[in-house]
């Protein structure tokens, strides 16, 4: 076996992160979690005893012989932090490896990829989904009982964490195509290579160029010299679904899931693929342009040469000349010009009679003020136009772009130049909620931020409380429509904010149904923001540096501030 270089990256920020300057402070000594349980039996045994050659089935856990629980180890090799693992937790020790679905999404901060995991099984759902094995709960497919997603509280009640999260001890299985594609054909070699963590070398992607998986969940092969071939499955709702497939020949690192007689990739992240050609002029290429200027402060904004060169941050301003737009999912269908334009997103480049796309940054306008004020379909008069943009720098349609944008200012163009937002707006803090206005969520000197996806929990800038009022981004407002005897919480892009399941982060969508009145009490000031269906109130949780909602007090109830007209 080999040691995967996939998590290297992190480990060399964790590491970077001693070095910051402590002084004299004094810490709390960390707390290492420790199991009671250990292990009686390998996964290998567990998935053997239980097999069965029928694709779709469900089976009980039982005792061993001598009537005593049965209990696994494993270390953690997956993580659905980027959205591309769905509802799972997939453990492996030296002899298998098992997933473990789970109705619950942001497993990764319970579970931790490189941590170890001791689970009790012992009554238990076991069983196959579409032929692969997996621990879960019991459901049915096609009108036949089958495996689906236990609920959390249940695997959790089952499950000890037992040390730190390790990703440096994760064993990467090396595979060839050719090997794998025999391994379907024995039982031995399915319970062996089903959910393990592999990593396969020389092989090239068939659709090199195109995104990962765009607006829908896509099949991508790679193929070794040979023209052997293995299926790269991608979710549409992965934080790198948008980015494009490299090309040249590489290795691919990801989960060996199985689904309907054959077999599927499915990586971590976009990390998982290794040894590829960089996209031109991203922040993989070796030789940065030059003239890079600006420290992506607002007095000293990035320029477009810094991005292309590889500059990082978060909530950082970058200066660039309006050129064009990307109409389509990769950036081969570049426009510069102002017709026709896209909606979601605009080029910047360097020079306003740019048309060359490896000297353009993407810039990706979140639904709102922002896009209002910026495409070019809405607003022709920018073509051309100077702007300064706050956002988050991340890959964009595979390269070196812009997203998460929270503020602009224009120069130049026909359009209307906007009040520049960094200066912020005031808000007020309230005890009462008059509908239809806005409000900002704070805590701790820490204001939520809406969702960017589909679902997760609110993340947070810092803000400064000022006596009773706080100013800050009006992209942080949200509004609060009465709904019967309580609230509609809606954000800035129109989405309402709603729960579902038994998880403690939010959904939200356009056309929510259930989930989506919260009731609203004050008490010495702090707003207690309780989901009438879930009963889980909304708190700032200083562990994660996020909101959550949850059914007990682990958190801080937040102030409520109204926007001040």
């Amino acid at each position: 076996m080999k040691k995967s270089l996939l998590y290297i990256a992190s480990m060399m920020i964790a590491a970077a992160g001693f070095t910051s300057c402590e002084g004299d402070l004094e810490y709390p000594p960390m707390v290492v979690p420790s199991a009671t349980m250990e292990a009686n039996t390998t996964i290998a045994a567990l998935k053997s005893s239980v097999w069965q050659t029928t694709a779709n089935y469900v089976e009980t856990v039982g005792t061993t012989e001598d009537n005593e629980h049965i209990v696994i180890a494993g270390r953690v090799v997956s993580s659905d932090q980027s959205g591309n693992i769905f509802k799972s937790v997939i453990i492996q020790d030296s002899t298998a490896a098992l997933t473990v679905a789970i109705n619950a999404y942001d497993l990764y901060q319970s579970y931790q990829l490189g941590q170890e995991v001791v689970v009790d099984v012992t009554d238990l759902k076991i069983g196959g989904y579409n032929g692969l094995l997996q621990l879960g709960g019991e459901g049915t497919y096609n009108g036949a009982p089958s495996m689906t997603f236990m609920e959390k509280d249940v695997f959790d009640a089952h499950a000890q964490v037992s040390g730190l999260a390790q990703p440096e001890l994760i064993d990467t299985l090396l595979a060839t195509i050719p090997q794998l594609t025999a391994a379907k054909n024995t039982v031995d070699s399915l319970q062996k290579w089903q959910s393990q963590l592999i990593r396969i070398d020389g092989v090239s992607f068939e659709d090199a160029g195109q995104p990962f998986a765009g607006d829908a969940t896509a099949n991508r092969y790679v193929r070794d010299e040979q023209g052997n071939r293995i299926n790269v499955r991608n979710s549409s709702y992965a934080d790198f679904a948008r980015d494009i497939l490299p090309g040249g020949v590489g290795s691919i690192v990801g989960i060996l899931s199985y689904y309907g007689g054959d077999w599927q990739i499915l990586l971590n992240g976009v990390n998982g693929c290794i040894g590829f050609e960089p996209a031109a002029g991203g922040p993989d290429d070796p030789t940065p342009p030059a003239d890079v200027e600006g420290d992506g402060s607002a007095e000293a904004p990035f320029n477009v040469a810094a991005v292309i060169g590889g500059a990082t941050g978060t909530d950082v301003w970058v200066k660039g000349f309006i050129v064009g737009s990307v109409t389509d999912k990769d950036l081969t269908s570049a426009v510069f010009g102002d017709s026709p334009a896209s909606t979601t997103n605009i080029l910047i480049a360097a020079s306003a009679d740019e048309t060359d796309i490896t000297k353009c940054v993407a810039v990706q306008l979140p639904a709102g003020d922002v896009r209002t004020g910026l495409n070019l379909s809405a607003n022709p008069g920018n073509y051309k136009a100077e702007v300064t943009v706050k956002g988050n720098l991340e890959k964009y349609f595979g390269t070196a772009g812009v997203k998460s944008v929270t503020s602009y200012t224009v120069t130049g163009g026909s359009s209307v130049t906007p009040p520049d937002p960094a200066a912020g707006v005031a808000f007020k803090a309230v005890t009462s909620i008059t509908s239809g206005k806005s409000y900002v969520i704070v805590a701790n000197g820490k204001v939520a931020k809406p969702v960017s996806t589909n679902y997760g929990y609110l993340q947070v800038a810092d803000v400064t409380v000022d006596g009773s009022t706080v100013t800050t981004d009006e992209s942080y407002a949200f509004v609060f429509t009465a709904s019967g005897s309580g609230y509609v919480i809606t954000q800035p892009d129109g989405r309402t904010v709603y729960m579902d399941g038994t998880y403690n982060s939010f959904n939200v969508a356009a056309d929510a149904s259930a989930g989506q009145i919260w009731n609203v009490t004050f008490t010495d000031g702090q707003a207690v923001i309780e989901n009438a269906e879930k009963a889980k109130t909304i708190q700032y949780d200083s562990q994660y540096n996020s909101y959550g909602a949850y059914s007990d007090v682990r958190g801080t109830y937040p102030v409520l501030y109204e926007k001040v007209d």
